[in-house]
This record gives C-alpha cells, sequence and structure tokens, in this order.
C-alpha cells in the first residue's frame, strides 16, 4: 500500500512536471485565427493531465502550499460536459468538442464553428478576447503554482515545522 502510494506521487510529480514544461512550450497566446488551435493544445494539457493523474496524490496527509489554487485552475480549465471542454475522459479536446462563445451577445457553439468565420470581424475580435483572457488567467499561474507544489512536495524545507523551528528541529520530528 506505502509502495503503491509513493509509486503514484512519483508519477504525478513527473505528469506535472512535464504538464508544466507542455505550458510554458505553448508560448504566447496568437493574436489571430491561429488562437483556435493553440487553445486546443491548451486544453489538451490540462485535460490529459485530469485524465490519469490527481494533485491529491502529492499531499498525503500534510496539505502542499499553492496545490488548492492549482486544483482550482485546472478544474476551471478542465472537462467539464456543460463547460468550455465538453470532450468525455479520455477523448481528444478538438473544435467540436470545445465550446465558446455566450459572451458579448454571441451564441455558444463549438470553436470550429466560430473559426470557420474568419471572416466575421466582430465574432473573431469577441471570441479570440475570450480564448486570450481565459488562457490568459489559467496558463501562467498554473506554470507558477505547479512549480511552487512541485517544489514544496520534493523540498522538506518547504515544510511548515521547517519555516517555525528551523531545520535541524524539523529534521527531528
Amino acid at each position: 500500500m506505502a509502495f503503491e502510494k509513493s509509486t503514484k506521487k512519483i508519477q504525478t510529480m513527473s505528469a506535472l512536471e512535464d504538464m508544466r514544461k507542455s505550458l510554458q512550450s505553448l508560448g504566447p497566446i496568437p493574436n489571430d485565427i491561429g488562437i483556435y488551435d493553440y487553445a486546443v493544445h491548451f486544453f489538451n494539457i490540462v485535460a490529459m493531465f485530469q485524465d490519469k493523474y490527481s494533485l491529491q496524490d502529492l499531499s498525503g496527509k500534510n496539505p502542499v502550499a499553492g496545490m488548492d489554487d492549482l486544483a482550482a485552475h485546472m478544474a476551471n480549465a478542465g472537462r467539464d460536459k456543460y463547460g468550455w471542454v465538453r470532450a468525455k475522459k479520455g477523448e481528444p479536446v478538438t473544435l467540436n468538442n470545445l465550446y465558446l462563445g455566450n459572451f458579448a451577445g454571441i451564441w455558444t457553439a463549438p470553436a470550429a464553428e466560430f473559426k470557420e468565420k474568419a471572416d466575421d470581424k466582430y465574432i473573431q475580435d469577441n471570441i479570440q478576447r475570450q480564448l486570450r483572457v481565459f488562457i490568459k488567467s489559467h496558463r501562467e499561474p498554473m506554470i507558477e503554482l505547479s512549480g511552487k507544489v512541485l517544489k514544496n512536495v520534493k523540498n522538506p524545507n518547504g515544510s511548515i515545522l521547517f519555516r517555525m523551528f528551523g531545520n535541524e528541529k524539523a529534521m527531528e520530528k
């Protein structure tokens, strides 16, 4: 049982680091029609992590600083049958199961439908802005928080005991 938990923790840490690197490698958010493909890639990174791993596997008995905030960002950017990403567990996010709209008087529809309306300036300006704001509000915090969580899981010096008593006392406990 303890071995299983340790193995799961190590696998989750490795996957979280991979997710962090993938989010970093996305680079800047495009300011054109390319944002649709960028968004699909972004949402796939989050959804694929969620399909196989749980941040709870990292915490054990002690809370890990930053984990709750990271979990909230991931839940918001993850799968939800009534949300943005309507892909089922294990199914890749595509332009057809990524729903946008319900914004600026624009109906809710799959991203593919909005991407096809490339010549409609009003739709493109608003839907691309919606995507840009959403991704920006989640991507950078997820990169920062995943780094913080990994550091606090790996580094016993990040423990509460260390901060309260210093290294020698924390190691005695």
